[in-house]
C-alpha cells in the first residue's frame, strides 16, 4: 500500500519550497512523465513531482521527512544508509513494484548538490512485453520439442541457425552439432545437392513450396512432406529460410497395401468370374454330355474332361486359400514332425507321372535327408515348384527333383530345361499374380500365386529359397531348409508393403 505520514492536511501535490530546482527545471521535471523527488541532506522532501505526488497520495509532500512519513518507500532503506546524511549517499539503480499497483518501476538514486534526486521510470510496459515474449517462447520452445515434424531455419549462406531435437533425431545428430553448418557439410553428397537445390528454388521465387522427397534416416530410407518458405524482417528483407518436414513413410505404406489391396480384390473377382467360371461351365456342359454319352469310350473322356476341370477348381481355391490366409493373418502357421525329404520327394513324383504321364520326372537322393518339417507344407512346395517345371519345360525334356544334405541342412532342388527367365522378372518372380514367361500353353494355367505361397511356406520353416536360370543350364529352384524347424503361429497382417 502506498506509504502514508502520520501528519494529515491539505495542501497542493506540488508545492515546490524555495529550495526547490530554478523554473527552467522545475518546468522540465514536470512535463515528464517520470517519477522524481529531491530529499535535502536530512533526508527532507525538497521536490515532489505530479507524478510521484500522484503516486504518495496527500499525506506526503515537501518538507517532510523521508524516513518517518514513510519509510518503506521504495525500499530505500536497502539501497541507501539512512543514518547517515542524505549527501554521502551512492549513486544507484534497482528495479521496484509499487505496492498495490500492477506497476513496475526502474528507480535511479543520483547525489546531487545538498541532497539526493531520486527518478522513478515507468517500465510496467517493457516488463509486460518481457514477460510476454519470454511466454511467447517458452510456447514456441514447447510445441518445437513436443512435435514429431523436424522444424528448422537457415540463414542466406544454407547454415542452419536453429533445428528442433526431432528435426536432429531423424537425422541421427543432436541439434548443437548441426547449428552453424550446412548441408554439404552434414550430409551425403546426393542428399545435399537435394536440399540445396530445394532451398535455391525457394530463395529464386520467394515463395513457400512444399513437397515430397525420399531420403535415407536413421530407420532406413523415409519419405517426407517438406514445406519451406523464406523468412523477413521488419523492412520485408529476406534473411533466410525455414523448412517443416514431417515423416510420411508410414502413410505411404498404408496407401500402397491399400492400393495392392484394391488390386488384389480386381484380381480376386477376375479369377472368380473367369477362371472359376470357365472349369464349372465346363463340368456342367460335360455333364449334359456325359449322360447323352452312347458308348463306355465316349464316357470315359467325358468323365476325364470333368475330373481335370474339378481338378483346375480345386487347385485354384487352393492356392487362393493359401494366399488370403497369408495376406490377413501375416505368414504361414506350420506344425513340424519328424519326416524325410526322400520319401516326401519320391511321393510327389510319383504322383506327376501318374498325372503326366507322358512326362519323365527324375529322383536323386544324396545323403541324409531327415529333419523335423511340416510334411503337407513340404508337400506343397515340392508339388508347386515341380507343377511350374513342367509347365515351363519342352514336352520332350525331363524335370529333376533332387534332395541332398549340408552339414546341418537340407536342400531340395527342382530343375527343368528351356527358356530362361527374364532378367527383369526375376526379381518379382515371388510376388502374388506375377507370372513368368506365358505361352499359349501356360497362359490358363498360371495364377502368380504359386510361387508365392511356396516362398511363404519355405521361410516358416526358417528356410530360404533361390532361383538361377540361364540359356544352357536351365532354370533350377533351391530350397535350403535347417534341419529342425520350430512351429510357427501367424503374426499378424504385414505392417509395411511386402515384396
Amino acid at each position: 500500500m502506498a506509504p502514508t505520514s502520520a501528519k494529515k492536511r491539505q495542501r497542493p501535490p506540488v508545492a515546490p519550497p524555495s529550495e526547490a530546482p530554478a523554473v527552467p527545471l522545475h518546468a522540465l521535471l514536470e512535463g515528464l512523465p517520470d517519477a522524481f523527488f529531491m530529499v535535502d541532506a536530512t533526508w527532507r522532501f525538497s521536490y515532489v513531482s505530479p507524478r510521484m505526488a500522484e503516486l504518495l497520495g496527500d499525506g506526503v509532500g515537501p518538507g517532510d521527512d523521508l524516513r518517518r512519513a514513510c519509510p518503506t518507500l521504495l525500499e530505500l532503506r536497502r539501497h541507501l544508509r539512512f543514518e547517515e546524511p542524505a549527501t554521502g549517499q551512492p549513486t544507484v539503480r534497482f528495479e521496484h513494484g509499487w505496492p498495490d499497483r500492477d506497476l513496475c518501476f526502474d528507480v535511479r538514486i543520483r547525489p546531487v548538490e545538498g541532497g539526493l534526486l531520486v527518478h522513478c521510470r515507468d517500465i510496467t510496459g517493457e516488463r509486460r512485453a518481457k514477460e510476454e515474449l519470454r511466454r511467447t517462447s517458452e510456447i514456441f520452445r514447447a510445441i518445437l520439442e513436443g512435435t514429431t515434424d523436424a522444424v528448422y531455419t537457415k540463414d542466406l549462406d544454407g547454415r542452419y541457425q536453429m533445428i528442433n531435437t526431432a528435426g536432429a533425431k531423424a537425422v541421427g545428430l543432436k541439434a548443437e552439432a548441426m547449428v552453424g553448418h550446412t548441408d554439404s557439410e552434414l550430409f551425403p553428397p546426393e542428399v545435399a545437392r537435394t536440399n540445396i537445390s530445394n532451398d535455391r528454388e525457394v530463395f529464386a521465387f520467394g515463395r513457400t513450396v512444399t513437397y515430397e522427397d525420399a531420403q535415407p534416416g536413421v530407420e532406413g530410407p523415409r519419405v517426407w512432406l517438406s514445406t519451406k518458405g523464406v523468412l523477413k524482417d521488419a523492412e520485408g528483407k529476406v534473411f533466410g529460410l525455414f523448412g517443416i518436414s514431417r515423416d510420411i513413410t508410414q502413410r505411404k505404406w498404408a496407401e500402397e497395401e491399400a492400393r495392392r489391396h484394391a488390386e488384389f480384390q480386381e484380381q480376386l473377382m477376375g479369377i472368380v468370374s473367369h477362371d472359376i467360371r470357365s472349369p464349372l461351365g465346363a463340368i456342367m456342359n460335360w455333364s449334359r454330355v456325359l449322360a447323352e454319352a452312347g458308348t463306355a469310350e465316349e464316357a470315359k473322356q467325358t468323365s476325364k474332361r470333368i475330373a481335370t476341370a474339378a481338378v483346375r477348381i480345386e487347385r485354384l481355391t487352393r492356392l487362393l486359400l493359401d494366399f488370403t490366409r497369408t495376406r490377413l493373418v501375416g505368414g504361414v502357421a506350420i506344425e513340424p514332425r519328424p519326416m524325410d525329404l526322400k520319401d516326401l520327394s519320391a511321393k510327389v513324383a510319383h504322383e506327376f507321372r501318374v498325372a503326366f504321364p507322358q512326362r519323365v520326372v527324375e529322383v536323386e537322393h544324396k545323403g541324409n535327408t531327415a529333419g523335423t518339417w511340416d510334411p503337407d507344407r513340404l508337400g506343397q512346395v515340392a508339388s508347386n515348384l515341380v507343377e511350374n517345371a513342367l509347365k515351363y519345360s519342352p514336352a520332350d525334356s525331363p524335370v529333376r527333383l533332387a534332395v541332398r544334405s549340408v552339414r546341418n541342412k537340407v536342400v531340395l532342388e527342382v530343375s527343368n530345361a528351356g527358356r530362361p527367365i527374364p532378367d527383369n522378372l526375376l526379381p518379382h518372380l515371388f510376388e502374388p499374380f506375377r507370372r513368368g514367361p506365358q505361352t499359349a500353353r501356360t497362359l490358363k494355367m498360371s495364377y502368380g500365386l504359386g510361387l508365392y505361397i511356396v516362398r511363404e511356406i519355405v521361410q516358416a520353416h526358417g528356410g530360404t529359397i533361390e532361383v538361377t536360370s540361364a540359356e544352357q543350364e536351365g532354370t533350377t529352384f533351391t530350397v535350403t531348409l535347417p534341419r529342425r524347424s520350430e512351429p510357427t503361429k501367424p503374426h499378424g497382417p504385414p505392417q509395411g508393403p511386402r515384396t
